[in-house]
C-alpha cells in the first residue's frame, strides 16, 4: 500500500489561495485486474462515509465496471450488494439458462463435450472462448436507467472506460455510445472474451494499452487525483504455469511502461496487498478476501481521505443521485450484422416498433428470448438519443452458424466408451426446417437421421417430422434377477408423425413406427420380425439442468400399440409414466422420482427390460430390472460439498415388478447407495455403491452394485 504525498503541500497551498469558494475536481482512477477489481468497491464506501464527491471517473476492465456504477449514481455499498448478488462464474457462460431454452435446444443439453458451428465441412473458430452474451445481458440491466443516455458526460460522475484496438493498434478512450457495450469491450481479455466491434475497430481489455488510466481523468479536467491499483506486476518464469498466465503475463509486459509512469503520475495512490487470486477467481471466500484487501488498504490510508475532506469541506458539492428512467418513443430501429436471418424475423421477435415508447426492461426481456433460439453468437442493442427528444435503437447481430456439429463422450462399467456425434443444419431456404444426423458410436451403434420442419420462431406449435434409424444394442438377460446372457437387439426402421410444442416446456407426438427387430443371443443367426404400429408421447420439461438439477420438473408419459392391423408381426400394449421432482435449499437438494411400465400381450423381450442404471433404479445391475408390469421410485439427497463436489444419498423402494414368465416377481423392496460426483471439464465423474435385495439372488458375488461413469449423459 503506498501514500503518495509527492506535491500535497504544493497542492494545500494551491488550493487554499485559488480556490477559496470552489474546491479541487476530484478524479477517481480505478485499475484493470480482473476479479481483483472487488478491491475497489472499499474506497467508494469509504467515500461515501465521508460525503467526499467525486467529479470524474476513469477505468479500465473489471476497473471500468466499478468505476461505471459509480458514476452512475450507485453507492459503494450497494455496487457491493449487486456484486454480490451476482453469479460472476454463471454470466461469463454463453448458454442461456436450461428452463429458457426452447424444447428442441434443451434436447442437446448435457450431451457434448464439443459444439462448434460449421462453414460448408470447415469448423468455425472462435475468437474467444467467451462471446460474453450474459455479461452484456447483466451489465444492460444496470445500466438500464441510463442507456439512453449517449455522451457519459451526461452521467451524474462523468466517465470514461478505454479499451485497445487490436486493428490499429492503439488505445480507444470511449465516452460515449452504449454503455453496456462499453464496458464489455474494456473487459475484453483477449483469446479469453471475444472482442467487440465498435465502428471500424475491434476492440480488448483496456489494460493491454493502460491498466491504469491516469491521464485519461487528468484530461477530463481533474486537479487531484486518486487512484487504485489493484493490478499485479509481471510475474517472473517460475510462476508462468498455464495459459491464462501467460496471456496475462503479455498483457503486463506490454503496458508495463505506461503503468508506471501512470503511478506516478497519481497524486495519490493505494494498492492494496492480493496476494496470489487468479484473475478469474469468482468463489465467494476470494471475494471476501478481495473485499477484506480493499477494505484493509482503506484503513491503512485513512489520512488520504481525511485530507480529501478537508479540501472539499464548505464546498456546495454533493454526491451523485441516479436519476429517473425516462421512456422516449423510438424514431426508428436498425439492425446491423444479420447476413442469413431476415431484419423482419428479429424484428417481429424484439417486439419494437418505430413510434412506440421505448421499454427498456421488455428489450432485455425479448433479447434474452431471441438469444435462447440458438441463432446468434451475441445480440444486443444500444440506444442513440435523438435532439427531438426521440431515440433511434441499433440492434447488433453476430450470427451464429446455422450448421453445427457436436461431440460427445462417455465411459461407464457397463459400455465401457460410448460416443456421439452429431450433424445439425438449419435450413434458410426453408425457413425452420432442420436436418440431423446423429451417430452414436463404441458401446452403442445408432444412427439416427432425422428431418423436422417448426416455425423458425416457434410460435406455431404444430410440426411434422420423419426419423430413419439403424441401431444395435447390447442387453443384458436375466432370469430370476440371475444372469442368463448377453443379447444383441438390432433395429432397422423410420417414425413418422407430427408434434405438437406449447412454450419452451411441453412437447406430445403422435407418430406411426416401422421396424424390422431381432433379438438375440451373440453368434446366432438373425430372425428378424416386422414390429409396426403407433405412440403417442409427452413431455413437461421444466428442469434447470440435465446433469444436477437443482429445481424443477421433468413428466413423460407414453402409448405404444402394435398390432397386425399397423402391419406387425406382433400385438402388444404398453403404457409409460414417469415424473421427476427436484427442489433445493441452500446447499442441499432433494429428488422425488416415480416410473410405472405397464406391458399387455406379446410384448417384445426389449420392452420388459428397463435401463436402470444410476438415475434410476439402484441395487440393480444395467438391466437387471425386468418384468412386463413395473412400478418403482427413489428419493435421492445431495449434498454440495464444494462447487464441484456432491455427496448423494439414495433409497430405491421397488414396489412391485411382476412377469409372465418368471423372469422377476417381487414386491416392496428396498435397495439403499451412497454416492459421490466430481464436476470436470469432461464432465461428471460418479461413483455410486448401492446394495441388492439378498432375496432376488443365487449369486451372492451380486449383493453389491458398483456404478462409475465419466462424461455426459445420452
Amino acid at each position: 500500500m503506498v501514500f503518495c504525498k509527492k506535491k500535497w503541500i504544493c497542492l494545500f497551498f494551491l488550493f487554499t489561495l485559488t480556490h477559496a469558494e470552489n474546491s479541487p475536481q476530484i478524479g477517481l482512477v480505478l485499475s484493470g485486474g480482473g476479479s481483483k477489481g472487488f478491491a475497489h468497491i472499499a474506497t467508494l464506501k469509504a467515500l461515501d462515509s465521508l460525503n467526499i464527491p467525486i467529479d470524474y471517473i476513469a477505468g479500465t476492465s473489471f476497473g471500468a465496471i466499478v468505476g461505471a456504477m459509480y458514476a452512475l449514481g450507485y453507492s459503494g455499498k450497494q455496487i457491493e450488494q449487486m456484486a454480490l448478488a451476482t453469479d460472476w462464474y454463471e454470466v461469463q457462460n454463453d448458454e442461456p439458462e436450461r428452463k429458457f431454452l426452447p424444447y428442441f435446444r434443451k434436447k442437446d443439453t448435457g450431451k457434448y463435450q464439443l459444439d462448434f458451428g460449421l462453414k460448408g465441412v470447415k469448423p468455425v473458430t472462435p475468437t474467444g472462448l467467451i462471446y460474453g452474451q450474459k455479461i452484456i445481458l447483466e451489465l444492460s440491466k444496470w445500466t438500464r436507467n441510463y442507456e439512453q443516455v449517449y455522451d457519459f458526460d451526461k452521467f451524474p460522475i462523468p466517465f470514461r472506460c478505454n479499451a485497445f484496438d487490436i486493428i490499429s493498434g492503439k488505445e480507444v478512450i470511449i465516452k460515449e455510445g452504449s454503455l453496456a457495450n462499453a464496458l464489455r469491450a474494456s473487459i475484453s481479455i483477449p483469446t479469453i472474451f471475444a472482442p467487440v466491434e465498435w465502428g471500424d475497430a475491434l476492440l480488448v481489455d483496456g489494460g493491454v494499452a493502460n491498466n491504469l488510466p491516469v491521464d485519461i481523468v487528468k484530461d477530463m479536467g481533474a486537479d487531484i487525483i486518486l487512484a487504485i491499483d489493484v493490478s499485479s506486476p509481471a510475474q517472473t518464469k517460475v510462476n508462468i504455469n498455464n495459459m491464462y498466465d501467460i496471456i496475462f503475463q503479455s498483457i503486463s509486459v506490454h503496458g508495463n511502461d505506461k503503468w508506471e509512469k501512470s503511478k506516478e503520475a497519481a497524486d495519490y495512490l493505494i494498492h492494496p496487498e492480493i496476494n496470489n487470486v487468479s484473475l478469474l477467481d469468482y468463489r465467494q471466500s476470494t471475494i471476501n478476501y478481495l473485499f477484506q484487501a480493499g477494505e484493509d488498504a482503506v484503513e491503512s490510508n485513512w489520512d488520504i481521505f481525511l485530507q480529501l475532506q478537508k479540501l472539499i469541506k464548505d464546498s456546495n458539492k454533493s454526491t451523485a443521485k441516479i436519476n429517473p428512467l425516462k421512456n422516449p418513443k423510438i424514431r426508428q430501429v436498425t439492425i446491423n450484422g444479420n447476413k442469413e436471418l431476415p431484419k423482419q424475423f428479429i424484428l417481429d421477435y424484439m417486439g419494437i416498433e418505430k413510434g412506440n415508447q421505448l421499454d427498456v426492461e421488455n428489450l432485455d426481456a425479448n433479447i434474452s428470448q431471441l438469444y435462447s433460439l440458438g441463432y446468434f453468437k451475441t445480440l444486443y442493442y444500444e440506444i442513440h438519443p435523438q435532439l427531438d427528444g426521440r431515440v433511434d435503437i441499433l440492434i447488433q447481430v453476430n450470427e451464429g452458424s446455422l450448421r453445427k456439429f457436436q461431440l460427445g463422450i462417455r465411459w461407464d462399467n457397463y459400455y465401457d466408451l460410448v460416443g456421439v456425434a452429431n450433424v445439425q443444419l438449419n435450413s434458410n431456404w426453408i425457413p425452420g426446417l432442420r436436418i440431423e444426423n446423429q451417430t452414436q458410436f463404441a458401446g452403442i451403434r445408432k444412427n439416427e437421421f432425422s428431418v423436422y420442419y417448426p416455425s423458425r420462431k416457434l410460435n406455431f406449435p404444430l410440426y411434422p417430422f420423419l426419423r430413419i434409424t439403424n441401431s444395435k444394442y447390447n442387453y443384458q438377460y436375466y432370469n430370476k434377477g440371475n444372469y442368463g446372457g448377453r443379447y444383441i437387439l438390432l433395429s432397422d426402421g423410420f417414425t413418422t408423425g407430427i408434434g405438437l410444442l406449447l412454450k419452451n416446456y411441453w412437447n406430445t407426438e403422435l407418430n406411426y413406427f416401422w421396424k424390422m427387430e431381432s433379438f438375440l443371443p451373440e453368434n446366432v443367426s438373425q430372425n428378424k420380425e416386422i414390429i409396426a404400429g403407433i405412440n403417442l408421447s409427452a413431455q413437461l420439461d421444466l428442469l434447470d439442468d440435465i446433469l444436477l438439477p437443482k429445481n424443477g420438473i421433468v413428466v413423460r408419459g407414453k402409448y405404444e400399440n402394435s398390432s397386425t392391423e399397423w402391419g406387425s408381426a406382433v400385438n402388444y400394449h404398453m403404457y409409460q409414466g414417469s415424473g421427476d421432482i427436484f427442489f433445493t435449499r441452500k446447499r442441499n437438494t432433494f429428488r422425488i422420482a416415480g416410473y410405472y411400465h405397464q406391458g399387455l400381450n406379446d410384448l417384445p423381450k426389449n420392452l420388459t427390460t428397463i435401463s436402470n442404471g444410476s438415475q434410476t433404479f439402484v441395487g440393480l445391475k444395467e438391466f437387471q430390472l425386468q418384468g412386463k408390469t413395473l412400478l418403482f421410485s427413489r428419493f435421492e439427497y445431495r449434498y454440495k460439498h464444494k462447487k464441484d463436489i456432491f455427496a448423494h444419498l439414495i433409497l430405491s423402494w421397488l414396489i412391485t415388478a411382476k412377469s409372465d414368465n418368471s423372469h422377476i416377481s417381487a414386491d416392496n423392496i428396498l435397495c439403499p447407495g451412497v454416492g459421490i460426483t466430481l464436476l470436470s471439464p469432461l464432465g461428471p465423474l460418479e461413483f455410486i455403491w448401492s446394495r441388492g435385495p439378498e432375496n432376488l439372488y443365487t449369486n451372492e458375488s451380486w449383493k453389491n452394485v458398483f456404478h462409475f461413469s465419466a462424461g455426459y449423459k445420452f
